[in-house]
C-alpha cells in the first residue's frame, strides 16, 4: 500500500498514521469538550441574565410600589397638616374660637358631672325627678329618702346583733380558754 507521495507503508507507516489520526481524533475530542463547555456557559450566563432580569424588574417593582406607597403617605401628611393649620386658623379667628373653646368646657365638664355620679356603686339623691337620679344609669343602687330610714333601721338592727354575737362568742371563748 502507499501513501499519498507515492511511498510504500509499512508497519511503522502505519502506526504512525494512526498515532497521527489518535492526535487528530484527540484534539476534535477536546474542541468538542471546549464547545460543550461553552455552550454550558453560555445557556448558564443566559439563564442568570433572565433571572437577573426577572429580580431587577420584580425589585422595579417593589421601588414603584414603595414610591407609590410614600407619595400617598406624604399627600395624607399633607391634607392632614392642611386640616390641621385650617382648624388652627378658625380657632383662632376670634368667635368660632371662643364658640369651641366654651363647646369643649361644656361637653367635658358634662361628661365629667356624669361620670362622677356613675362612678360610686351607691349615692343618695333627693327625689326620683332630680338631675342626681336622672343621669345615673343604674337607678337601683341610688338611695331616695324613703329608702334611707329603712336602711337605717337595717343597719341598726344588724350592728346589735353583731354585737349580741360579739358578746355570746366572747364569753364562750372566755370559758374555753379557763378551761
Amino acid at each position: 500500500m502507499e501513501n499519498f507521495n507515492g511511498e510504500s507503508l509499512s508497519d511503522e507507516g502505519f502506526s504512525a498514521f494512526f498515532a497521527h489520526a489518535d492526535a487528530i481524533a484527540q484534539r476534535v475530542r477536546e474542541w468538542n469538550e471546549y464547545r460543550l463547555e461553552q455552550e454550558i456557559a453560555d445557556q448558564k450566563r443566559t439563564i442568570d441574565l433572565k433571572i437577573e432580569k426577572a429580580s431587577d424588574v420584580k425589585a422595579v417593582e417593589k421601588l414603584k410600589k414603595s414610591k407609590e406607597w410614600l407619595k400617598h403617605r406624604q399627600q395624607r401628611f399633607e391634607k392632614v397638616k392642611e386640616l390641621l393649620f385650617w382648624i388652627g386658623a378658625w380657632v383662632g379667628s376670634g368667635r368660632s374660637g371662643t364658640l369651641f373653646f366654651l363647646s369643649g368646657i361644656v361637653t367635658f365638664a358634662t361628661l365629667g358631672l356624669i361620670a362622677g355620679l356613675n362612678w360610686p356603686t351607691t349615692i343618695a339623691c333627693k327625689s326620683g325627678s332630680g338631675g342626681c337620679y336622672l343621669l345615673r344609669f343604674d337607678k337601683k343602687t341610688v338611695i331616695l329618702p324613703q329608702q334611707f330610714k329603712n336602711i337605717l333601721a337595717e343597719y341598726e338592727r344588724n350592728k346589735n346583733k353583731s354585737k349580741h354575737l360579739k358578746r355570746e362568742q366572747g364569753i364562750g371563748n372566755r370559758e374555753q380558754t379557763r378551761n
